[in-house]
């Protein structure tokens, strides 16, 4: 039987996605540069054959190494992949328990934007909203396992942020 990584496209999609686990299909065609038709021929293959797992959710299908990340860490890093969703657990990390009129403050969205993306966060299990009176107060709930996400995958983020959230964290120890 044949290695199903022996052709130079199959063996470089796999590459992209252990490299960077999370990225969905349209970002694999950016960073391969081949056409659609045969980036999903491939990635279906690579699928079929439990190389790569698929998870569709959201009009994304993202892509994962087989049987390399847990379903929770899967979870975490389908929102690290998002640009507001990461700037928000980031902020969480480093601000446990703000309020959302506090991470309004610290972005340039809107409240229903932000309030859209806090909702997703916590729906997907990442953050907690506990509820005191009026106010919610949000955390990051596995903070050691969404730092260690980022530290591991901090160069396939491309955000200065992530850059300085992992040199901080790193210096506390």
């Amino acid at each position: 039987m044949p290695d199903p990584l022996d052709l130079a496209n199959r063996k470089r999609l796999f590459e992209c996605v252990r490299d960077c686990p999370g990225l969905h299909f349209r970002e694999i065609q950016r960073r391969t540069g081949l056409p659609i038709g045969v980036l999903e021929y491939h990635l279906n293959y690579l699928v079929q054959k439990e190389l790569l797992t698929l998870e569709k959710a959201e009009n994304f299908s993202r892509y994962y190494p087989g049987g390399q990340l847990s379903k929770d860490k899967q979870r975490i890093l389908s929102v690290l992949r998002q640009e507001i969703p990461r700037g928000v657990v980031l902020y969480l990390l480093r601000n446990p328990g703000s309020t959302h009129t506090e991470l309004l403050n610290s972005f340039t969205i809107s409240g229903g934007t932000l309030s859209y993306h806090v909702k997703k966060l916590t729906t997907k299990g990442v953050v907690s909203a506990e509820k005191r009176g009026r106010e919610s107060y949000l955390r990051v709930m596995n903070p050691d396992m969404v730092a260690d996400l980022l530290i591991v995958y901090r160069r396939t983020f491309f955000d200065k942020l992530v850059d300085e959230f992992v040199a901080r964290y790193t210096e506390r120890d």
